[in-house]
């Protein structure tokens, strides 16, 4: 049985990786912090915590897009969409209010 992932939850993983690698470089580098309380607190406690809860935070999301894309397919790519986008929208303006503030 082949497993096939849909394009809108390959782009959500990759955003969310992409933001916590990110994350890591810059923060253990000491030219950024951590925005979320949650995840800095994890920071804190190692990267690998970091990582474990970061992960573990988006990968039930994907599943259960995947899992309802098969019965219905629009509801699961409107919602992988709108997570994207809500991803994205937060990111940015944690970004600018942090870096103009």
């Amino acid at each position: 049985m082949k497993l096939r992932v849909s394009t809108e939850s390959l782009i959500l993983i990759a955003i969310c990786l992409a933001d916590m690698l990110a994350t890591l470089f810059f923060v253990m580098r000491g030219v950024a912090v951590e925005q979320n309380p949650l995840m800095a607190a994890c920071l804190r406690r190692s990267p690998l915590v970091f990582v474990v809860v970061k992960v573990a935070s988006f990968v039930p999301f994907v599943v259960a897009v995947e899992y309802y894309r098969r019965t219905n397919a629009s509801f699961a790519r409107l919602a992988c969409r709108s997570a994207i986008a809500l991803y994205l929208v937060t990111f940015v303006v944690l970004t600018v209010h942090t870096n103009l503030a």
